[in-house]
This record gives C-alpha cells, structure tokens and sequence, in this order.
C-alpha cells in the first residue's frame, strides 16, 4: 500500500510539511516495505493539482499533510484519497500514527472537523 506525504525534505527522517501547495518534496511510501520515492516539488499556479494527480497516479491510499487548498482537496477526496493531519512532526511518527489510528481526517480544505460536500472521507 502507498502513502503519499509532504515532506520539508527527501527522506523519512524529514518533517511533513505544513502546506500541501508548498512542499518541497512529496514522498511516496510503500508501507509494505518501508520504500520511499522523493519527487521534489516546483511551487507554481495549479502545481497543488498537479500533485494531487500525481498522487493518483501511485495509486496511493492516503496522503499525510498539512493545509489542503480546495482544488488539491477535491481532486483527492474525489477519487477516494483519505487526507490525514500530521504538520510538523517527523514522517516516521506520522506514519506509525496514521497505523495506529492516531491522525485526525481532513474533512475539508478549511481544516475544521465537519465534512463538506459529497466526499466519503
């Protein structure tokens, strides 16, 4: 199973990152195996969406991350991407708190805890 993260640097001993637009690397991990693929990540107009395409494109299960813009948000929920919380802490510890049930959902792109629109996530 792969998990998407925004992460401040390459590695799982980096950060996720506080803002999904702004990240300077998206991780993809194979939770199976603990596998990590950096893709750096160029912050221009719509590069938000295009990361969230990316994210469908490893078929990934979930994302780990900060602030959702809207249309990033969407993309995600859409195609049934779970969007979990986890700003600012190690990209290892959010990982083993995601296994464990421990991260709060992303309900939607303002951050609050009630859902919006007609997302199942």
């Amino acid at each position: 199973m792969n998990i998407a993260i925004t992460a401040g640097d390459s590695t799982l001993d980096s950060t996720v990152f506080h803002e999904f637009s702004r990240t300077p690397y998206l991780l993809i991990v194979n939770v199976d195996t603990m596998a990590c693929t950096p893709i750096a990540h160029t912050c221009t107009p719509g590069s938000d969406e295009q990361l969230a395409q990316t994210i469908l494109k490893h078929r990934c299960e979930a994302v780990i991350t900060g602030k959702l813009e809207e249309k990033a948000f969407n993309v995600l929920a859409d195609n049934g991407v779970t969007r979990y919380a986890a700003a600012d802490i190690s990209v290892r510890e959010s990982l083993e708190k995601m296994d464990k049930r421990q991260l709060e959902f992303i309900r939607n792109p303002e951050g609050t805890s009630t859902c919006s629109g007609d997302h199942h996530h």
